[in-house]
């Protein structure tokens, strides 16, 4: 299995169990300064004790300062091993591998829980032998002391809290997982719940019928935590579909840590075992259904789960969008805890809007109903088109069905963004119910108290804020950058903006990835788990062109490949001065071919921004066709690959057939939104551009390019004030790009 299609849960503690929050914004479109996590864990630890640190994750990109380890298995192993095994057998020989170290080991796993849903599906828990009911000192697989390598310069954490009785689980343990993943009567299970609420789980292998089973592996999982002792996350869980693929089988894996803590706990109101497992066979299930899925449907969906099976869903997740809210885009993947708060949050409103439960409730009760946000949800879930054109379809869908009038995705975005700050429990329109930001259960924290205490006053001022104030406080740290996330948020809270006020803004109207010549280029897109090919349908001996790339270093490709004899070979290829720029390392299996492009064109990878480079290849004797070739794992995407100006032989070729690519002149068109949340009427007896929801809250809403609102009326908001939310929900073949904008508040304009 190679750890870069892994989805993963995460757990931001130390092994010994000593739990702390942890908060990164580095993962972005470019490279940005990050704010010092350890102390952003001790803000966050002295204002909410109660809260873990507790987080569900894909990976990350393995941006500098990124966190998030993946795990291995490899896939030659896997793949040997599936014809001699089937789930349900009393021992399974699984080789899993190490995403610090590298390398391979195969482990025996034993069976200890066999048992089926009521719906009839097989589940059975597998954990190494030995490892199960007394000291695991030696056990392989889940001592934390053993070395799978002694040889390598890696060696176990031999931190003195790091033993084997952290690691020891029972049968007990085990049986009691097994049944809450079968269910008993009253309680179907969290099998049955994600099945029916999601989709069924899919023969692994055609060949062997009894491959529809789910296979839990636990063990100790050989992450950057095992190595490092200051490691501040841990990886908890994670699916991967190569288990299909390689092994023939449906697996999720969950780490054996602390499980004193993480199973079986009715008290706590953070992640446990069992809500990794409700996430994870969502990513399972996705898998068959939608593989190429966006990252944030699928993880948003994949929180969701946990509240469908009645989990706690308090935690990291909401606490960190809370406090870096502006620093997320909901619908581009940085694989940080803060996106994982805002998908969830953002499918968690979705579904109490389209009804919850379709009876008038919304608690988790845990049975699929057919109706509401029950049945919107599945339709975003079987979807085929992806990321927010994937929801809109599902809306339209449910509309029809229903005769429903659910407001459009870009409606309920706009209507999330002002919830996650107001979360008005009384409100029909801006409240999550299942959530309540400001309360330890969810989070201690909200954007408000982020933006004062940890942030130092960050977008908090006092009366008027012309652009010359602002980007001199942007200067000294006091605001945001202005600059938009693509379906991000940013928060600005004006006390006494002024007996009367108003704002004016300016955002760029189109963003861009420049084709060297214009008008177009050509673009791979932006999917993940997908080959994205360009045939050029010709041969020759020598290939040059031109290239644009950001290609998530080490873990997606781009590859050039030539046909020669029928059979298609990756080629090399190198620069103007002669370096080869491609690679043959293969540190996560998916560069096996060799001849890898990857990382960032003309500069380094996540400190430099791409630009354009000349490229060659010398192509093998007997080439009859070249293509491009863009392969990329599940989760994170970095923005892809475009090539332009090619010629063969020296003779321009321009393929009217584009295969899987696009020919796009690069263009994002930006679509601005400015909302002003007031505590009364602005607007006096008009109600243009006014939202109200019945419980005193006034939204004012303005959408476009260049934005001067009419003359509000502040005397009403005095030292409560305003808030004003900024957002950006591009569209185009290019919508995950940071887009900059000017932005002032005036008190007491002349009328």
């Amino acid at each position: 299995m190679e750890p870069s299609a892994a989805h993963m849960a995460q757990r931001t503690a130390g092994r010994n169990g000593d739990a702390r929050l942890d908060i990164d914004a580095t993962t972005r479109f470019r490279a940005r300064s990050a704010p010092s996590r350890e102390a952003v864990g001790r803000t966050i630890a002295h204002h909410n004790d109660k809260v873990q640190g507790v987080s569900l994750s894909s990976r990350t990109s393995r941006a500098a300062a990124a966190l998030v380890a993946a795990i291995a298995l490899t896939a030659t192993a896997g793949a040997a091993s599936a014809a001699a095994q089937s789930p349900g057998d009393p021992t399974l020989e699984i080789a899993v591998g190490d995403d610090v170290a590298g390398g391979t080991t195969t482990l025996t796993f034993e069976r200890y829980f066999a048992g089926e849903t009521a719906n009839g599906t097989p589940v059975y828990v597998y954990a190494p032998q030995g490892a199960v009911g007394g000291d695991v000192t030696g056990v392989e697989g889940a001592d934390p002391q053993w070395d799978p390598n002694p040889d390598d310069e890696f060696t176990p954490c031999d931190d003195a809290t790091n033993t084997a009785a952290n690691f020891e689980i029972s049968d007990a343990q085990l049986a009691g997982l097994g049944e809450e993943l079968v269910g008993a009567p009253g309680d179907p299970g969290i099998v049955q719940v994600d099945t029916e609420h999601y989709g069924p789980i899919g023969l692994a292998d055609p060949s062997d019928p009894n491959s529809d089973a789910l296979v839990l592996l636990a063990y100790n999982i050989r992450d950057e935590a095992y190595y490092d002792c200051d490691a501040t996350q841990y990886t908890v869980g994670y699916f991967a579909p190569q288990f299909i693929e390689q092994d023939g089988m449906n697996v999720i894996v969950v780490d054996t840590g602390n499980w004193d803590e993480l199973v079986g706990n009715p008290d706590t109101t953070d992640l446990t075992i069992e809500g990794v497992v409700a996430h994870e066979l969502q990513h399972l299930l996705h898998n068959y259904s939608d593989p190429g899925e966006l990252s944030w449907v699928d993880e948003g969906l994949a929180d969701f789960a946990i509240f469908l099976n009645g989990y706690p869903v308090g935690g990291s997740h909401s606490t960190y969008h809370q406090v870096f809210h502006r620093e997320t885009s909901l619908t581009r993947w940085g694989g940080g805890l803060e996106n994982y708060g805002a998908s969830f949050s953002f499918f968690q409103y979705v579904w109490e809007q389209a009804g919850g439960n379709g009876d008038g409730t919304y608690d988790a009760d845990q049975q699929y109903d057919g109706a509401g946000g029950d049945l919107l949800i599945k339709r975003i879930f079987q979807n085929p088109a992806d990321g927010m054109e994937g929801v809109q379809a599902a809306i339209d869908q449910f509309n029809a069905e229903t005769g429903a009038n659910l407001r459009s995705a870009r409606e309920l975005f706009m209507d999330w963004a002002v919830t996650v700050y107001l979360d008005d429990e009384g409100s029909p329109r801006f409240d999550i119910k299942a959530f309540d930001f400001g309360d330890p259960a969810t989070t201690a924290w909200t954007i408000a108290l982020a933006n004062n205490e940890y942030w130092g006053g960050r977008d908090v001022f006092n009366g008027a804020v012309p652009q010359a104030k602002w980007r001199n406080r942007a200067k000294r740290g006091l605001t945001g950058d202005l600059t938009a996330l693509p379906f991000g948020t940013s928060f600005q809270t004006y006390r006494n903006p002024g007996s009367s006020f108003s704002l004016s803004f300016d955002g760029e109207e189109q963003t861009q990835v420049a084709p060297r010549s214009a008008p177009d280029h050509l673009y791979a897109g932006y999917e993940s788990q997908s080959d994205k090919v360009l045939e050029l349908g010709r041969g020759g001996d020598e290939l040059d062109f031109w290239t644009w790339y950001f290609i998530e270093e080490g873990w997606d490709y781009g590859f050039v490949e030539a046909q020669v004899g029928g059979e298609w070979q990756t080629v090399p290829l190198t620069n103007d001065a002669g370096e080869t720029v491609t690679t043959n390392d293969d540190p996560q299996g998916n560069n096996t071919e060799g001849n890898g492009l990857t990382g960032t064109s003309g500069g380094e990878y996540f400190v430099d921004d791409p630009e354009y480079v000349h490229l060659h290849a010398d192509l093998p004797a007997g080439t009859t066709d070249v293509r491009f070739r863009y392969s990329t794992d599940a989760a994170y995407l970095d923005t892809g690959w475009f090539v332009d100006d090619i010629a063969i032989d020296g003779a321009a070729v321009d393929p009217a057939d584009t295969g899987d690519w696009t020919r796009t002149d690069g263009i994002q068109q930006n679509h601005w939104v400015l909302q002003v949340i007031s505590p009364c009427d602005l607007n006096g007896p008009s109600t243009a551009n006014e939202i109200t929801d019945g419980q005193g809250n006034f939204v004012y809403r303005y959408e476009g390019a260049s934005i001067d609102t009419p003359v509000l009326d502040g005397k009403c908001a005095g030292k409560q004030g305003i808030v004003t939310v900024i957002s950006n929900l591009p569209t185009g073949d290019l919508q995950f790009l940071d887009a900059p904008y000017d932005y002032a508040l005036v008190s007491n304009p002349k009328r």
